[in-house]
């Protein structure tokens, strides 16, 4: 199981979106690739960090289930 991703500050809304992925290159660089990018052309591949804003943020991580719903 993976771990939820948290808000990082330094990244924005990045950092939770589900298009948004994480690039490491061979030097031990990490970049932050925009996967919506390929389907939007107002998108740039890599943006310039911390994003504040962007129309094609979509949350990756599910909201928690509703009380009551448990598996028990």
């Amino acid at each position: 199981m993976t771990e939820p991703p948290s808000f990082d500050p330094a990244v924005g809304l990045c950092s939770l979106c589900e298009h948004a992925r994480i690039v490491r290159s061979g030097r031990g660089s990490s970049f932050w690739l925009c996967e919506q990018a390929a389907e939007d052309p107002s998108l740039r591949k890599y943006p310039a960090l911390p994003r504040t804003t962007c129309h094609a943020f979509v949350r990756g991580v599910s909201e928690p289930p509703c009380e009551g719903m448990g598996t028990g």
